[in-house]
């Protein structure tokens, strides 16, 4: 009895148990396909934050894109306008260096700001100025002087000048002299000076009036000789200074000039060397040479 009731339930708890192991089996399998296929918050957020940094990148470029990048069609590419060479581009370093004012270096109407160039250059052209001002005399009278020069520039820096000025010599002291013994010791004359010199400008500069208004200006250094044709003079006059020239308009110009003129003098039966300064000031005007 118990072996017949043995074998009635031996065969019905095998199958059951055969169905639980396929069950186990089938239950571990879909775990690990689920773990697999799961993300974690952090992946999940890197995720979400790497499609917005592409999405703000609209201009990056995937592999595959990249690989076609030296194949793309350049027709539609921006092109600089004419009469714009391609360091003056708007995306151009030098253009953004070309001026430290303003935004991009241009005003608000576009119009370009800092380094200008000159009106013209000095380089193969003939100056013509007309002068005055004042003689300080070293052993006679301070007086006045008025003349004209005109200078040839054979480059942007050098040059050479002939210049003449009239200047009248007087000695203040006579009327002294002449009051205590009635005689005449100096007799009053005016003076020509002719003078040669060699110009050299190794500054340029500019000067700043407004928003829109640079001047250009040029520092120059003179030396040279001529002859004063006076009485009172006797050999070579020698020259030394230093000249301004602002060019308020286009070939037209004015100058300031302080020089010594070094005058080997005779006055009242005594000799020397005399140190004259003289300051002009002139406008002039350029013409082709």
């Amino acid at each position: 009895m118990p072996t017949l009731l043995g074998r009635q339930y031996r065969i019905p708890l095998s199958r059951a148990t055969f169905v639980l192991a396929l069950a186990s089996v089938f239950a571990s399998s879909g775990a690990a396909a689920a773990a697999d296929t799961s993300v974690s918050p952090d992946e999940s957020a890197a995720g979400s934050s790497t499609e917005a940094d592409r999405a703000a990148r609209p201009n990056s470029t995937s592999p595959a894109t990249a690989l076609d990048e030296p194949f793309r069609d350049e027709s539609n590419a921006a092109e600089p306008e004419a009469g714009e060479s391609d360091d003056e581009s708007p995306g151009s370093p030098l253009r953004a260096l070309a001026c430290l004012e303003g935004e991009g270096g241009n005003d608000a109407d576009g119009a370009r700001r800092g380094v200008q160039k000159r009106d013209f250059l000095k380089r193969h052209r003939a100056e013509i100025s007309i002068l005055g001002g004042h003689y300080a005399a070293d052993a006679l009278s301070s007086t006045y002087l008025f003349g004209a020069a005109v200078a040839a520039f054979f480059s942007e820096d050098f040059g050479v000048e002939g210049l003449v000025a009239r200047n009248p010599v007087q000695f203040r002291l006579e009327q002294p002299f002449n009051s205590f013994d009635k005689q005449q010791h100096f007799q009053a004359q005016t003076a020509w000076n002719a003078m040669g010199a060699f110009l050299w400008s190794p500054v340029h500069g500019k000067l700043r009036w407004s928003e829109r208004r640079i001047t250009h200006a040029d520092v120059l250094i003179e030396a040279g000789a001529g002859k004063t044709f006076s009485e009172t003079a006797q050999g070579l006059t020698f020259q030394v200074g230093v000249g301004v020239k602002v060019y308020l308009a286009k070939f037209v110009s004015i100058r300031f000039d302080v020089r010594d003129w070094m005058v080997p003098q005779e006055v009242l039966g005594r000799g020397r060397t005399t140190h004259n300064v003289i300051s002009f000031l002139g406008l002039s005007g350029w013409f082709p040479g």
